[in-house]
């Protein structure tokens, strides 16, 4: 298979697939027959490239010439050399689909040209088919290539029934040039425009106009080889233009400096339209509109739309592409208030999700999950909880002699070690009030093991407290510790700042207990006994009646140690098997250096923190 052969398939393969994704209506439409095809794919290509998909491309031309004996011959013009099997591939396929006939193309001439541009110099192609039809017999949408002649009107009268001003109203933008490309005779509205000096019979029309497009030399020869192609032309020099290059060639020549180079250029109009050869072959007319398509446009030219007649779509065009430039504009509004606004709903989710963390941080996870789903939380009585206080008795005597930053910093770090092992150990903390440290368990979950979990936290919390130094005399902390088990009520206070509060007498006894207790020590009631050795094993030591207020004197115990934890797992940290007890009381009871503490090697729950921490 021939590279040519390739070519001519894709170009069927083109066909194919174009009128399968849904151009087939725009190609049927566009005429009856062949040559009516061919002589309009060069506005068919500038429509694609510059309205729909706004390319820029420069696409090929094509040019039909009707032969005596039905057949055509196909000027093919580009600027893509060696590309025209891709052309018999297409007609064939456009033939067989679009007009149900079979046709053959035979070369009959094919040559190249260096063309010189303002862009470059580039190389064109002009390639020559004879078509022929190749079944007459087979039923089709035509009987030849061309559509035929028009039907004739009798005693048609040949003579143009206006005279040339009148036609120069009916298009005012019309151009008649000669054989040599020079002016003969314009629209009316070109000279508000164009400087009446260069509108003079005879001024060559490259004076006055430069070619966008088709990017050719402009010479008749050219314009005839792409006269099926649009034309757009744009003014040179405008009337404001030669204003004030007349206004600065005068003071230059006041100033005796010279005319200057440069100038300010106005806006140039552009216009679009086609080219017609007319009859007597050697003059062309240009039958144009001006290309502009919105009103802002408009205004720019100094136009109104009473300079396009009645029966110019120019104007259809302008007055519907400004509401599609309206509706543009309310569409890319709506777009960037629909990204503004995703931009808001990602913002308030990350605010949501901050907010759902400190709740979760300030109570319980399911009193919080209850809130974030906007239940109703009712306030809950619990037969048996354990409440536990603790906090730093020395702490009044620390203050005079601390730095308020050093304060604030022991305690971050004491209560940072108790938030881990209320964690570790599934308890909740209510709160911190300066150096007081509230924790209970068996609620929101009631749990049979309440009073155990709250003992071995208190183990934990002397041993943590000893690893902690005042600011001034570099002692460690000693925890005073009151535990008690009881009857409490508890329940979310507030809506806009949520706690979850407790309330009753077993909270009042506990911090009694506390409060009347020695420093180093835990101090458990009888009940708050009684439940701790009911689910663990615990060493308590009798330590007497003691007044407590508003209860009177009541038997109080002191915890020592668990027979069920040692002191490391309680705490969760390695043992130095070198240095330490199997259990680790001795040295709880003891207590060990500082330096010795840093140490030890933490475990998993070092970093993280109870529901909530806060000093106040």
């Amino acid at each position: 298979m021939t590279r040519e052969q390739v070519w001519e398939m894709y170009g069927c393969f083109l066909i194919e697939y174009t009128m399968e994704i849904g151009w087939d209506e725009l190609v049927r439409s566009m005429s009856p027959d062949l040559k009516g095809f061919l002589d309009n794919l060069d506005s068919l290509h500038y429509f694609i490239d510059h309205v729909v998909y706004k390319a820029n491309l420069r696409g090929p031309s094509f040019r039909c010439e009707e032969n005596p004996d039905g057949s055509l011959t196909l000027h093919y013009f580009t600027g893509r050399p060696g590309l025209y099997p891709i052309v018999r591939g297409v007609l064939r396929e456009v033939a067989r689909r679009v007009f149900n006939i079979d046709i053959s193309l035979t070369i009959t001439g094919r040559t190249q040209r260096s063309v010189q541009m303002a862009s470059g110099e580039r190389t064109e192609e002009h390639v020559i088919f004879l078509v022929k039809t190749l079944d007459q017999n087979r039923e089709s949408n035509s009987d030849s290539l061309t559509a035929g002649p028009p039907p004739s009107i009798e005693n048609f009268d040949q003579t143009l029934k206006m005279n040339a001003a009148e036609f120069c109203t009916a298009l005012p933008y019309h151009i008649i040039m000669d054989e040599h490309c020079r002016l003969l005779q314009t629209g009316k509205e070109l000279a508000n425009h164009v400087p009446k000096e260069l509108l003079a019979v005879g001024t060559p029309i490259m004076r006055i106009f430069e070619v966008n497009r088709p990017q050719i030399p402009f010479d008749f020869d050219n314009i005839c080889n792409f006269i099926n192609a649009v034309f757009v032309l744009q003014v040179k020099t405008s009337p404001t233009d030669m204003r004030k290059q007349r206004e600065e060639t005068e003071n230059s020549d006041d100033t005796g400096t010279g005319a200057s180079a440069a100038f300010h250029h106005g806006h140039h109009l552009k216009l679009k339209g086609q080219m017609m050869l007319l009859s007597n072959s050697k003059n062309l007319i240009y039958i144009c509109s001006p290309y502009v398509t919105s009103i802002p446009e408009l205004m720019q030219f100094g136009m109104r739309l009473t300079a396009m007649p009645l029966h110019d779509a120019t104007r259809d065009l302008i007055l519907l592409n400004q509401q599609r430039l309206t509706d543009v504009e309310v569409n890319l509004q709506l777009e960037a208030n629909n990204e503004q606004l995703e931009v808001l709903a990602k913002d308030l989710e990350a605010e949501k999700q901050k907010t759902e963390m400190i709740l979760r941080d300030m109570l319980p996870l399911s009193i919080a999950t209850q809130l974030m789903n906007g239940e109703h939380i009712e306030a809950r009585e619990y037969e048996q909880a354990t409440v536990m206080f603790s906090d730093v008795p020395n702490f009044q005597s620390i203050l005079p002699h601390s730095q308020p930053k050093d304060i604030v910093q022991m305690l971050n770090d004491l209560f940072h070690r108790f938030d881990r092992l209320v964690v570790m150990h599934k308890v909740y903390k209510v709160e911190t009030v300066g150096d007081s440290y509230m924790t209970v368990g068996g609620i929101p979950e009631q749990l049979a093991e309440h009073a155990e979990m709250i003992c071995h936290v208190a183990i934990g919390m002397l041993w943590e407290g000893r690893s902690v130094l005042e600011p001034v005399n570099k002692k460690p902390i000693q925890v005073r510790i009151g535990i008690h088990s009881g009857p409490i009520v508890a329940g979310v206070v507030a809506l806009s700042m949520p706690r979850y509060c407790l309330f009753g007498d077993t909270v009042s006894v506990a911090s009694s207990i506390e409060m009347s207790g020695s420093p180093g020590k835990i101090h458990c009631s009888e009940k708050a006994y009684k439940f701790a050795t009911q689910t663990g094993r615990f060493d308590f030591t009798h330590r007497g009646r003691i007044f407590i207020k508003g209860k009177g004197e009541m038997e109080i115990y002191l915890l020592l140690r668990s027979t069920k934890k040692s002191v490391w797992e309680i705490v969760d940290r390695e043992r130095d098997i070198e240095k330490n007890t199997i259990d680790g009381y001795e040295e709880l009871e003891t207590g060990m250096s500082y330096a010795e503490q840093q140490h030890t090697i933490v475990h998993p729950y070092v970093n993280q923190t109870s529901k909530s921490c806060s000093i106040s």
